[in-house]
């Protein structure tokens, strides 16, 4: 058993679990773009304002919760059930932060040659730049939450455990 295992399924986010979704979202945004984005009404911005709560409120979380295994002193007790549920909160919202990632840059590698002739693409490509730094923050919030609910004893104790 490694280092990376959680229990029965869970196991921590790979990179390499993030780069797919990344990869095959912005191939596809960027593809359907070349043939119809003349077609689509101008982006606006506050399509980024739900990532950015999200990514906010799990930052948050992720010190409510880090505290919580940690047992600081100052920290409300929680929940197992909740510990866990945020734990696979930051998980999915990292892959989803990943495919949003994607998306913004086949949105941007699509509209940056086209940025200083056409005003419209000046402004969606600020919107997907802004997008883009928003799903980042998710990915960083998602997997800072995931790991906040680690016990930094497990590792020790699974080891301890594989030696008899």
């Amino acid at each position: 058993m490694s280092g990376d295992e959680r229990g029965p399924g869970m196991q921590r986010t790979r990179w390499t679990e993030l780069a797919v979704p990344l990869v095959v979202i912005g191939v596809t945004v960027y593809v359907l773009l070349r043939f119809s984005y003349s077609s689509l009404p101008p982006l606006q911005w506050p399509v980024s304002a739900p990532l950015g709560l999200l990514a906010v409120a799990e930052f948050v979380a992720a010190r409510r919760v880090r505290a919580a295994v940690r047992h600081d002193p100052h920290a409300r007790p929680m929940a197992a059930i909740v510990i866990a549920r945020c734990v696979a909160l930051g998980k999915s919202s990292a892959l989803v932060g990943a495919a949003v990632v994607g998306a913004a840059l086949g949105l941007l590698v699509r509209l940056l040659p086209e940025v200083s002739d056409v005003s419209a693409a000046a402004h969606d490509a600020g919107v997907g730049l802004v997008l883009l730094v928003v799903s980042a923050a998710l990915v960083a919030a998602g997997l800072l939450l995931e790991r906040a609910g680690v016990d930094p004893g497990s590792d020790e104790r699974r080891r301890g455990s594989q030696r008899f």
